[in-house]
This record gives structure tokens, sequence and C-alpha cells, in this order.
């Protein structure tokens, strides 16, 4: 994928960030140099340091602060390289390796003001601090992706196709040849909207590397952005081919193919799944409690206000309410009140929902219902204790994750008069058309005695028809409304850690 090299050092960094928090500990010995980055090398080499200029090879492995490894060279097969002093990688890694040698093996600790800061840059948060452990293997004098990059700057792209020609048929001499720093060139190209250059160095990649599927994936997206349909079909097609498992390619090969053969419809279909992405790692983010509603509004709307008739503009906005919810609540009114008057009627009828929303907050919930286990169930009944309003479902795989996370604070807590009520989204069993989520009452309450979830359970088996989904404006769940002593709605997303801390502050109350 052209996003293969970016995605390194996006990722690969942010890998480390959280093992400062919880995972594995790092190494004895962590040095400070004065702009904050920290290194330690565990074991040195006799090689030189590094050039402005010249090529640094290098592998590396990349793990997530809870000690998961996310990415790493030796699953590929070849080492990763860039060029000192050109700001092909972030700060950080420009700085350290004015102190490693080839053959030297380290770690390295990026602070935030070396790496990304505030920006969210795929899966790594805002303010991440960032880590990445390396083992020097080489420097070149320079490289063939610097030479190309120095005659398409100079003299254009066919001038550049001829060097590349003369370069090749000198077998490229004392170049350094690398498949992620052509990667990492044409997909600067394709940054700067320059589709010629981009076309041309990913052409030359895959020219040199053809058993790469990375490399299809990478052209493939230029094309897209070109709106070569045909090509990119046929560069997706074989990224799969020789890489079944590149699931970037498989989701574009997809989209590709439900998406109209019309002008400008491939550059519309990018745009919309890199908005679809910067909301999957927004959400992955708040999984670890790490919230910038702004940053998410803004890629959002952005993308709306070049393609205000977009077909799935309620859909994108009706998930960011949902993040923002997650966040905090009064940020979410906020963020309603804000797209109540947007042009898009879709979009304006999402924020109605939610607007009702906001009214029907602003007093205590009201909420009476007989359970599918024929208990009668009446939240007004429970002024004085703290209550957890459970929107779910069995087939809903983030709310089955939540279960052992709620079961637990419900158990906790209970005692202390913390109560539940879990309203069921999942659908009766038809006949005339079957669907694996279908599930009678007595299936969902066997699911419930099986996990441990003792609490009442509203079932009608009508699935996003639910009258109480639609009253309290759910579209998307697990939707978890705590209600304090009041009966008054503080949190209408109170996920993971969230959850035990504001049962236990309200409790308190």
């Amino acid at each position: 994928m052209i996003r293969f090299l970016f995605s390194l050092f996006l990722l690969n960094l942010v890998l480390f960030a959280r093992l400062l928090a919880d995972g594995p500990p790092l190494p004895d010995g962590l040095i400070t140099t004065p702009s904050g980055l920290q290194y330690v090398i565990v074991g040195h080499g006799a090689g030189a340091l590094a050039k402005p200029g010249e090529i640094v090879v290098y592998h590396y492995q990349g793990t997530l602060p809870d000690g998961t490894v996310f990415d790493r060279t030796a699953d590929r097969n070849a080492p990763f390289a860039f060029t000192l002093g050109k700001k092909q990688v972030i700060k950080g890694v420009e700085e350290a390796f004015a102190y490693f040698r080839v053959g030297d093996k380290g770690t390295i600790v990026i602070p935030p003001k070396l790496a990304y800061g505030e920006v969210q840059r795929g899966p790594i948060p805002p303010n991440s601090t960032l880590r990445f452990d390396i083992e020097v293997t080489d420097i070149k004098a320079h490289g063939l992706a610097d030479l190309i990059q120095e005659a398409i700057d100079s003299d254009g792209v066919p001038a550049a196709g001829k060097r590349f020609a003369e370069l090749q048929a000198e077998k490229f001499g004392d170049a350094y040849v690398s498949e992620s720093q052509l990667n990492l060139l044409g997909y600067r190209y394709l940054s700067k909207n320059n589709l010629p250059a981009a076309l041309a160095v990913l052409q030359w990649n895959a020219e040199l590397f053809p058993r790469s599927g990375n490399v299809y994936d990478s052209l493939a997206e230029a094309n897209v952005k070109n709106g070569d349909r045909a090509a990119a079909l046929a560069n997706y097609t074989k990224s799969l081919e020789l890489d079944p498992k590149n699931k970037n390619a498989e989701k574009f090969l997809a989209e590709i193919k439900a998406t109209p053969d019309e002008p400008g419809a491939l550059v519309r279909m990018q745009a919309r799944m890199q908005v679809d992405g910067a909301m999957d790692a927004a959400f992955e983010a708040a999984d670890r409690q790490i919230f910038d509603v702004p940053a998410l509004k803004a890629v959002v709307t952005a993308f709306l206000d070049r393609y205000p008739d977009e077909p799935e503009s309620a859909r994108m906005v009706g998930n960011f309410f949902y993040y923002a919810e997650s966040a905090d609540l009064k940020v979410a009114q906020a963020e309603w009140a804000a797209f109540a008057h947007h042009p898009n009627a879709k979009i304006r009828e999402v924020a109605a929902q939610k607007q009702a929303l906001a009214d029907l907050i602003k007093l205590p919930i009201e909420l009476k219902f007989t359970a599918a286990d024929g208990r009668e169930v009446d939240v007004a009944a429970l002024r004085g204790k703290v209550v957890l309003i459970d929107f779910w479902a069995t087939w809903c795989g983030p709310c089955v994750q939540e279960i052992p996370n709620v079961v637990g604070v419900y158990g906790q807590y209970h005692p202390r008069g913390f109560e539940i009520v879990g309203i069921s989204f999942d659908q009766a069993p038809d006949a005339t058309n079957p669907a694996r989520r279908q599930k009678t009452a007595e299936e969902v309450l066997a699911f419930t005695k099986e996990k441990g979830m003792p609490w009442p359970q509203y079932y009608d088996g009508t699935d996003w028809q639910n009258p109480l989904g639609k009253k309290y404006g759910i579209r998307g769940i697990p939707a978890m409304f705590l209600l304090d002593k009041r009966g008054m709605v503080v949190s209408t997303n109170a996920r993971g850690p969230k959850l035990a801390a504001e049962v236990n502050r309200l409790l308190a109350e």
C-alpha cells in the first residue's frame, strides 16, 4: 500500500508509547538528550555513523504500549531505509541516528514533540510518546530513490524516466535500491497531488519488485486518485494474488467494485474511506480513553464540505456523535447543536434526533417495561441508586467485549446500590428471512446467564426498530446511559475504565 512507509513510522512509533505505561519494561541505561529523545544502545557495533545524505539501513520491531507487536521488518524479510537529513522520517528518528553506528542495537523513546505532537496519525493518538527497537545493518552513500527524486524535481518525469533506464542498464551501480524508499517517494508525490510523478515512481517500483503485493497495492492507490478504474482493479487484484492476506487491497478492491463507473467516483470513494480510517483510529484510541473530538470533527466536516450530497453523510455524523458521547456528554450536546442547521437534510435529521434526546435527559429518565424473564422494571422506582441502562445485542462484537467489564463493575458496586437494566437489540427469528444474528427471548436469556448478567432485559425482537432505541436516538451500540441517584443521565457511553470510575463517583454523592 502506498501508505506503507508512512504507516511504518506512524504506527511503529506508537508501539512503544504504550510500553511506557503497562507494556514490557524499558532497558536500563536510557540516555535523555537535550531535545527530550531517549535512547540506549544495548549492543555495540564497529561500523560508522551515518552522515547527512547517506542511506541508513536498519531493522526494527514496533510494539504497542500493551506489548502487542504492531509491525516488524523481519516479517517482510527486508530492512527499512531512509536518507538522513531529508526529513523523510519524524524528528526523533532523524536525531537518533546521530548516536547509532552500523551494527548497533538499541531502543529509542520519542516524546510527542519529536513525533506527531497533538495530531492524530492513523492509530497513533494525539500527544503519544513513541518507541521502537532497532538494529542498524548498513550505510549506503546514496539511494536510487534520491537519484530519481533529484531528476524529477530538476528536469521532470520524462527526464527521470531516461535516468531510470540508464541506471537500470548499469544495474544501478552502487546506488541502494529499496522498495520502501521508492514507495515513500511515490507516496510523497501523491500527497502533493503530483500524480504523474507518483505513478511513474510506483510503476518503476513494481518493475523492480514484481513479487511484492505491497508494491501493487501502492500503485493501485495512485490509480484510484488518478481516476483510473481499470488500472486500480488490475493492480489491487495483482496485489491480492501475491499477498492474499493484504486486507487493505481486499477492502479497496471490494469498494471499487461497489462504486459507480463515473468521473470522480474513485476519488470520492478514496476520500470517504480516509474518513472511515480516521474514524476507526479515533475509536481505537477511545478504547484507551484518549479522545480528540475537534480533530475528528475537522476530518468529517472537511469531507462533507467537499461532498455535501454524500449518501453516507448521516452514518458519518452519527458515528461522530457516538464518538463525542464516549468522550463527554456536554461536549456531545454541543456537537448535536452544531450540526442542527447543516445544509444536508439527512445530517439535520440525525442532529434532530439527538436534540430530542437532549430534551429528554433534561428530566429524570422514565422507563417501564416487563422484562424477558417476567420481572417488572420501573427505573423511577430505582431513585436513590446509580443505574446503568445498557443498550446492547448478542450479535454486537464491542457489546460482547464490554460484558466482562460491566459484570465486574456490577459485582463490585451492586452491594452499594448500583443497578443495571439491559435493552436488547436482538432480532426475533424470521423464517422468511433467517439470519445468524436472530435470537429468541429464551436464547438471549440463556446468553446472559452464561455470561453472568443477572439484571433484567428488555426484548421485543425488533432489532433497530426497537422503540426504546428510537426514543433515545440510539444509532450505535453499545450505548450505556448512566444515571445518577436522581435519575438524571450523566453519560450516554460509559464504557471501559470510565464506567467503574463514574459509578464509584456517583455512589459517593
